[in-house]
């Protein structure tokens, strides 16, 4: 929460050209606090695959069709939103909602939920974590309301995401798509450009991904072989 109230509150969006707003919210937030940290705790204090934090194969193809599912009911709900945007102004959109939405997939359903659930069951797990869930949005300057509009969203992603323990029934459309609206209902405006930067920092985040499971493969070998 301090990477994401540092960036809009003491940067702003648009310091040395949006690139440090970028920064700090982008890479430092979201690719090293909401991807790095995980993985680090999982990999290499656990040792534990990545699988741990939901970004697996395993269910995949219910963890998809129940997302389509998902996110058609959830399009179903919201498309008026999207009447009156045009494809360039959502063009940026749609990338900061797939960056950012996976990268709360994995924090906060793949790590935060499942730890909680570790410790103290599910059902705690889940008021616990979509409270610290809605919490993290204070960083955004969102209200009273919209906060605890969060925590049942919170809600409703931990149950869907506790179906299958896959992120892969959120992303990349399900929670992407309702970020996206509340991108367009804010009036979000973004430079073409920044879908690029987002998409670069979604890379990224796959390729510490990668990185780490080629880590825990390692050292399983290593122990196998010593």
């Amino acid at each position: 929460m301090a990477a994401l109230y540092t960036a809009t509150f003491v940067i702003g969006r648009q310091a040395v050209g949006g690139l440090a707003y970028f920064g700090m919210y982008a890479l430092v937030g979201a690719v090293g606090c909401g991807i790095a940290i995980p993985l680090v705790w999982t990999v290499a204090v656990r040792r534990r695959p990545v699988s741990d934090l939901g970004i697996t194969r395993e269910a995949l193809a219910p963890s998809l069709l129940l997302q389509v599912l998902f996110a058609g009911l959830l399009f179903v709900a919201i498309s008026p939103n999207f009447a009156a945007a045009d494809l360039a102004s959502l063009a940026p959109l749609v990338a900061l909602a797939l960056c950012i939405g996976f990268f709360e997939a994995v924090f906060w359903r793949g790590w935060v939920l499942r730890r909680l659930e570790d410790s103290f069951g599910l059902l705690p797990a889940i008021l616990v974590g979509s409270a610290l869930y809605a919490a993290y949005h204070i960083g955004y300057g969102m209200g009273t309301g919209e906060i605890a509009s969060l925590f049942f969203i919170g809600i409703m992603f931990s149950l869907a995401f506790s179906l299958t323990n896959s992120v892969f029934i959120l992303w990349p459309l399900f929670q992407p798509l309702g970020q996206l609206v509340t991108l367009v209902r804010d009036g979000l405006d973004l430079p073409l450009l920044a879908a690029l930067g987002f998409l670069e920092a979604l890379a990224l985040m796959w390729l510490l991904i990668y990185l780490a499971q080629r880590y825990y493969r390692r050292n399983i070998e290593q122990a196998a072989a010593g």
